[in-house]
């Protein structure tokens, strides 16, 4: 969770934030404590990024041309 003065990150920031991560864990030169850090703050990051896509999976649906011609909102599935 970030810290509350932090600016909250975009949904693309995590996501950057998480490649990133994943390439500095990759570094076998990396001492434990920081690889800790940084698998800690991407789980973080990850779990984020997956609240937000779920959120936004629900707001998304589709709009379906009735037999009479009428337009009616049905969820995306």
């Amino acid at each position: 969770m970030p810290k509350k003065e932090e600016k909250e990150k975009s949904f693309e920031q995590l996501c950057s934030s998480l490649e990133e991560t994943v390439s500095r864990l990759e570094d076998e030169q990396l001492p434990l404590e920081e690889a800790i850090r940084l698998f800690n703050a991407g789980v973080a990051d990850a779990i984020e990024a997956r609240k937000r896509l779920l959120a936004s999976e629900e707001k998304v649906q589709k709009l379906v041309e009735t037999l009479e011609g009428r337009f009616e909102l049905h969820d995306l599935e």
